[in-house]
């Protein structure tokens, strides 16, 4: 029995564990390395690393409130990217943090629990699974914390599950019946999302971001490229997992321009998948190859991805 909002709790997870790596190794670089210990002793950040998932799944099985789940996503994830950094330890005899093929090993480990993550996400909601998560709501409404789209959201997957029985249709009449957080002075993210959806009836907005998407997928062509070809061709593993997912990116981000005319939603989907293929495949042997560049283009790809995140929960959120 799923969440209905898990796809978001998994990509902040992912995302997390990702960030966590690359950030790990970056502040390690800039430090020196340094122990954490004495000459007997030395603290694994792995240590670490088990200690916040231990925290994460203390919350998830003590706290009923929804809103922890999103404390455990990136409690989690950031435990988890601590403790997979140190895999070079774990599985070489001589406990070798700097094992060559760690990060290919990684690697393997993100996309296996990408493809994972979306394959969980894809299967149609069933019916027992809109009653439970429009329990949830009126979990939220309890504590005080459920707004009108919540509610919204909640009775359309009821009404889109069908589910029979006397349960269901007493669960729908009291999500109905419910108290709602009153209309309020907007937020900062409503405003945000207030404006956004003003700017999308504007003809600028599909011009600005099929330029701005366009940019960005050409400077990682030129960035890859000039890695991958420092040495008058493509050497090694990592140059042609580089050059192989830029590609497939970059295609992904196209296709996703080609959409965004006719559908935004469709469009965003597609820009979501090149920004996590960069995130998740490219981003890790660019920082193999060169820490700096990996950092900095690290930082812009997070950009992008929570802005495009934040649009698509708005897309979604829009108002019938």
């Amino acid at each position: 029995m799923r969440n209905a909002d898990l796809a978001r709790h998994l990509d902040l997870f992912l995302v997390a564990a990702v960030g966590s790596v690359i950030g790990n190794r970056v502040f390690l670089v800039i430090t020196g390395y340094p122990q954490v210990g004495n000459g007997t002793l030395h603290i694994s950040h792995a240590i670490w690393g088990a200690l916040m998932m231990a925290i994460a799944i203390i919350i998830s099985v003590t706290y009923l409130t929804p809103g922890m789940r999103t404390v455990v996503a990136l409690l989690g994830g950031v435990g988890f990217g601590f403790f997979v950094d140190e895999l070079g330890k774990f599985i070489t005899r001589d406990v070798n943090y700097f094992f060559k093929p760690t990060f290919s090993l990684i690697y393997i480990i993100f996309l296996a629990m990408f493809f994972a993550f979306r394959a969980i996400e894809r299967k149609t909601f069933g019916p027992n699974e809109g009653v439970l998560n429009a329990l949830e709501a009126l979990k939220s409404a309890t504590v005080g914390r459920l707004d009108e789209t919540g509610r919204r959201h909640a009775l359309d997957l009821l009404r889109t599950t069908d589910p029979d029985g006397g349960i269901a249709a007493r669960v729908a009449a009291l999500l109905d019946e419910v108290a709602v957080l009153p209309p309020h002075e907007p937020s900062g993210p409503e405003r945000a999302r207030a404006r956004y959806f003003e700017w999308t009836t504007h003809r600028s907005f599909t011009v600005t971001v099929i330029t701005v998407f366009l940019i960005r997928a050409a400077a990682s062509l030129v960035v890859s490229a000039l890695l991958v070809f420092d040495h008058g061709g493509i050497r090694g593993f990592s140059e042609w997992m580089i050059a192989v997912s830029v590609v497939i990116s970059t295609a992904l981000t196209v296709v996703g321009v080609a959409a965004l005319p006719f559908s935004r939603e469709r469009a965003y989907r597609w820009f979501d998948w090149g920004l996590l293929v960069s995130l998740l495949i490219t981003q890790i042997f660019v920082f193999e190859q060169e820490q700096l560049v990996g950092t900095i283009s690290l930082a812009v790809i997070l950009l992008y991805w929570v802005l495009l995140r934040s649009a698509i929960r708005a897309e979604q959120a829009r108002p019938d």
